[in-house]
């Protein structure tokens, strides 16, 4: 049986959280200001109070074992109730205090729909004791993270709603098939362009959807919007963009929109949080915000 888990114990998992999102003992030496020798000293200490090898490390590089990759995704859940915790206690005392986590999808800012940046600054007024974070990620990971703790609060567009979360509707985005300036597409006539023959040519597809307007068989898929862009730059693909990303490159004459009536359409952004039980009072803070900021009702989709 494992012994006490300890203050010490605590530390020694966050110093090994950190060297698993740096990639390894010699690229977190300088995050963490620690030589290499005590990092390793440290290492040994946490796998010995817990009885398991957390990782490979060496001349063939950094690796976690099996065992240490359920240890970290248990440690994240750890910190992130530890927060929770801590956000409850500070709120018994008055006001909102803790860490919150908001993950969201990329290249939502230049959507002028999209007002977050009004929500996180009334929210941070008048919350001054929170700690924000902010990451970005694909939709399916946020769920994810949402799921076992690790994200507060999620913004994105979500196409398959899942079991024990909570969905809240935020705003809306156009999205826009496009062609590079070097796209054999580019320099044809509205009238000559079909859907028919739009579809004969090579498609990215975001990688995380199924899509459901050019119904072809994609010749690749990407899982961030910039990675789109380049592609579709690149003259040799044509794929799907928000609008006001697009509006970028179109209105520089480097991409064009193709049928934007008939291939175009239009994707929901909405809130994620845990359905299972309560929401913690800083989590429940911030989403008002997040609805005060966008100006709609507290309208709720849940799966239990």
């Amino acid at each position: 049986m494992m012994p006490r888990f300890l203050s010490r114990d605590f530390r020694l998992l966050q110093l090994f959280t950190r060297i698993v999102e740096h990639g390894g003992f010699t690229q977190a030496q300088a995050a963490l200001n620690l030589g290499q020798s005590t990092i390793s000293t440290q290492m040994a200490a946490l796998e010995q109070q817990l009885g398991v090898r957390l990782c490979h490390r060496g001349r063939s590089g950094f690796r976690l074992t099996e065992e240490g990759e359920r240890v970290y995704q248990a440690a994240q859940r750890l910190f992130a109730a530890t927060a929770d915790f801590q956000g409850e206690v500070a709120s018994l005392r008055g006001g909102l205090a803790g860490d919150l986590s908001l993950h969201v999808v990329d290249n939502i800012a230049t959507n002028p729909a999209c007002r977050l940046s009004r929500a996180i600054e009334r929210f941070t007024r008048r919350s001054s004791r929170a700690r924000l974070t902010v990451t970005v990620d694909v939709p399916d990971n946020i769920e994810l993270a949402v799921l076992d703790g690790r994200c507060h609060v999620g913004v994105g567009s979500f196409f398959h709603h899942s079991a024990g979360l909570r969905y809240e509707p935020l705003f809306t985005e156009r999205q826009v098939l496009v062609c590079g300036r070097k796209h054999p597409l580019f320099g044809k006539a509205e009238e000559a362009l079909t859907v028919e023959s739009v579809s004969r040519h090579a498609f990215i597809a975001h990688g995380y959807a199924q899509q459901q307007i050019l119904d072809v068989p994609p010749a690749g898929s990407a899982f961030h919007m910039e990675a789109i862009a380049l592609l579709v730059l690149s003259g040799r693909y044509i794929g799907y963009l928000p609008d006001h990303q697009a509006a970028h490159w179109v209105d520089r004459g480097e991409m064009r929109v193709l049928l934007p009536a008939a291939l175009g359409y239009t994707a929901r952004f909405e809130i994620v949080t845990r359905g299972t039980g309560l929401r913690s009072n800083l989590v429940e803070a911030f989403v008002a915000h997040l609805h005060e900021a966008h100006l709609l009702p507290r309208v709720v989709s849940a799966i239990a």
